[in-house]
């Protein structure tokens, strides 16, 4: 599974998901980062990628565990899969 961390308010993250559309973005699991949802908060843990969280948003782990940030590098990433 993909797992795409997103956070409320985010243009890069609204940017991502909006660009890539619907199909692309059905292999991926959206993970918001929010006080409501702690799953995303223990996956985040899980993937080492708290502190990362804290400096920059969107956040990819793809199924390989790769990590990226940024939201051109996130869109390349999922277009060309």
């Amino acid at each position: 599974m993909t797992y795409l961390f997103t956070k409320e308010g985010c243009c890069k993250c609204e940017w991502v998901k909006n660009k890539l559309g619907p199909e692309k973005m059905s292999a991926v699991q959206v993970m918001p980062l929010d006080g409501e949802n702690p799953e995303s908060l223990a996956m985040l843990a899980y993937f080492e990628c708290v502190s990362l969280s804290e400096k920059s948003l969107p956040i990819l782990v793809s199924e390989e565990g790769k990590v990226i940030t940024g939201a051109i590098p996130i869109r390349d990433y999922i277009a060309g899969h």
